[in-house]
C-alpha cells in the first residue's frame, strides 16, 4: 500500500477508486461521513460546518483524485 494514498478527513479511512467523495474546501470525505444541506451545497461534520461544495451527489474518488491517492480494486 502506498504512503501516499488520501484519507477521509473525517473517518481517517483510506478511499476506494469508486468511493463517493465530497470536496470541501480542498478537503476530500466520504459522502457518507458527512451531512449535505442545500443551501448551495454546505457540508457539516458531527454538527460543525466544513464550508460549501459543488458536488452535492458527490463524486467518484478517481474524478477527484490522482493515481495512487486511493486504492486499486482487487482482482
Amino acid at each position: 500500500m502506498s504512503e501516499s494514498l488520501k484519507k477521509c478527513e473525517a473517518c481517517d479511512e483510506t478511499f476506494s477508486w469508486n468511493d463517493e467523495v465530497v470536496l470541501v474546501n480542498d478537503e476530500v470525505y466520504h459522502k457518507d461521513c458527512v451531512s449535505l444541506y442545500p443551501t448551495g451545497y454546505f457540508a457539516m461534520l458531527d454538527g460543525e460546518p466544513l464550508g460549501e461544495t459543488e458536488n452535492d451527489d458527490g463524486s467518484s474518488a478517481y474524478e477527484v483524485m490522482h493515481e495512487g491517492e486511493y486504492e486499486e480494486e482487487s482482482a
